[in-house]
């Protein structure tokens, strides 16, 4: 009996594995570019559709490219290329939390000197750092460089004066100047290997303290303008792909009524000043409103005053009409609840989402 009930088990189990087998097949079927969209989503919690808004938008249209083939398309490339995309945006995001970003960049720098020297016998100078350990390190490079050529020269004019007289000695002396010159051409080689090393790391060093910059200038910005708002005019968030939203709920409009209140045009003012901060940074003026009457009547009235407010922050910015985007939510993102009139009121509001600069 207990045998009958062990091989019923088995069976039972070898069933459920050709069954999981065949699921995750018609999975990986109804959709090969399953892996790509799961590296993509790993990429953007890693802050890589901020970081890196070019490469994400090429890896998306990678994507719909592959979608658009069907079947014939070849998944491995945008694979790799959305893995790529999740190596990049880790990278930049340990940069980012890193405080000693540049002094760990530094030790990079002077440990390559180190093995570059290390190559040709030469120690770097231990007091020298960075760009002129660097240049230090390839003029005594090029010195040791120009002894070779020396020596080569040297070597040509005994063996031209030697021939005539020692005869297969001669050859002999010439076949060491053939060697000298040999190892000239492996030195120049790995001298010039040298110099492209040197100019990729200070690539490096450039870009990375570019990045750190633009990131510090851009929190001194965000802070700049959370300081300039009052608690009951604004206040100043930061999502996680590095969106700032600014959520106005100073600004009234009547009942019904699509055109600002008098006295309103100092918040207006402060509200561009801090849009200004972000130059070249896409900017969308949102509506919202609470629950009070028809969905569809809200919709079309967050829309419009969306549209008053951006018109008025455009001629404060000598923009032409229509450059800042605008977009009516109506009652569909509230922040608080309807259910009382302080809730109501914090969700009447205007948020202006200041997107990542490019």
């Amino acid at each position: 009996m207990n045998r009958w009930v062990s091989n019923s088990l088995m069976a039972l189990l070898a069933v459920l594995v050709v069954a999981s087998s065949v699921t995750m097949a018609a999975a990986q079927a109804s959709d090969p570019g399953a892996t790509a969209r799961q590296l993509m989503e790993q990429a953007r919690k890693a802050g890589g559709r901020g970081t890196l808004p070019n490469a994400w938008w090429d890896l998306e249209n990678r994507i719909s490219q592959a979608d658009l083939q069907g079947a014939a398309a070849d998944w491995n490339p945008v694979e790799q290329q959305a893995q790529r995309l999740v190596n990049q945006a880790e990278f930049l995001n340990q940069m980012r939390q890193q405080k000693s970003g540049l002094e760990a960049l530094l030790g990079r720098y002077d440990q390559s000197l180190l093995e570059i020297g290390a190559l040709f016998g030469i120690e770097p100078d231990p007091v020298l750092s960075g760009a002129p350990a660097a240049a230090d390190l390839l003029e005594r490079l090029t010195a040791a460089s120009l002894e070779k050529q020396v020596a080569h020269d040297a070597l040509l004019v005994e063996s031209r004066r030697l021939k005539d007289t020692v005869g297969g000695h001669a050859e002999a002396l010439e076949a060491q100047v053939a060697a000298q010159q040999a190892e000239i051409t492996v030195l120049r080689k790995k001298l010039w290997d040298t110099e492209l090393r040197a100019g990729m790391a200070e690539a490096d060093r450039s870009a990375a303290e570019t990045v750190l910059t633009r990131k510090q200038e851009r929190e001194e910005a965000v802070a700049a303008v959370r300081k300039a708002f009052g608690k009951d005019e604004a206040e100043v968030t930061v999502t996680a792909d590095g969106a700032i939203v600014l959520r106005v709920f100073g600004l009234s409009f009547g009942v019904g009524r699509t055109e600002l209140g008098k006295g309103q045009d100092k918040l207006v003012g402060k509200i561009a000043d801090a849009i200004a901060r972000f130059p070249g940074a896409p900017v969308t003026v949102e509506g919202h409103t609470d629950d009070s009457g028809r969905r569809e009547k809200n919709l079309d009235l967050s829309e419009k005053r969306a549209a008053t407010v951006a018109r008025l922050l455009e001629k404060k910015l000598s923009l032409n009409d229509g450059s800042l985007a605008t977009a009516g939510y109506g009652p569909d993102k509230p922040l608080a609840s309807n259910a009382k009139a302080a809730g109501k009121a914090r969700n009447r509001r205007i948020d202006v989402v200041i997107g990542a600069q490019p």
